[in-house]
């Protein structure tokens, strides 16, 4: 096997768009090197594989680096749609409550109902609170929010209990909201410590 190809087969360190882009360059520099030094010498192949091993290593760390940053941007951007969304349906069931408040007002519903419909409304003022912290991207944000949509999800739990007869609507957003940004405030950040918060 000649030098040459050596040399190709420990560029295979390099990631690939470096490769592609300067592998060849890389090469001819190696032949002009090679044909310059003393090529016999275990010293001119351990300075190759230095070289080679050194520069790599701070590029793939870089690309580790560009990764992670692109991770995170994109689990921000959904984090804010996600916080956009929570107070959305928050200020959705809050005026929900509001309205079905005011119908009890007329004396047409149950005292299990209205007991319901101030949970909910409560349950509607934590989502917001837990879209407003998603929304702010502080540290404490993701705390926060955590504590909202337990709490929101608890309040609902309580309401379905107290008033059965909720809808299968309400119950999926009551309870589906707060578990799918439980998950996504959590399940992500598990396996990348590096990002910041929500």
């Amino acid at each position: 096997m000649s030098a040459e190809r050596i040399y190709r087969l420990l560029l295979r360190i390099y990631p690939a768009d470096f490769r592609s882009e300067y592998g060849r360059e890389m090469t001819l520099l190696f032949r002009d090197e090679y044909r310059t030094r003393d090529t016999n010498a275990i010293a001119f192949w351990v300075s190759m594989v230095w070289d080679a091993a050194h520069s790599a290593i701070s590029m793939w760390v870089d690309v580790w680096l560009a990764r992670g940053k692109e991770y995170t941007r994109t689990l921000e951007i959904i984090m804010k749609l996600a916080g956009t969304l929570a107070v959305l349906v928050g200020v959705f069931g809050a005026v929900n409550a509001l309205a079905e408040a005011v119908a009890a007002m007329r004396g047409t519903l149950g005292s299990a109902h209205i007991v319901a419909v101030a949970l909910g409304g409560a349950a509607g003022v934590l989502l917001i609170t837990a879209g407003t912290a998603l929304l702010r991207g502080t540290p404490s944000a993701r705390y926060t929010a955590t504590i909202a949509l337990v709490a929101s999800l608890a309040i609902i739990l309580i309401a379905r209990l107290t008033h059965p007869w909720m809808s299968s609507l309400s119950q999926l957003i009551g309870i589906g909201m707060p578990l799918a940004l439980l998950v996504a405030l959590h399940w992500p950040r598990g396996h990348d410590h590096s990002t910041s918060a929500a």
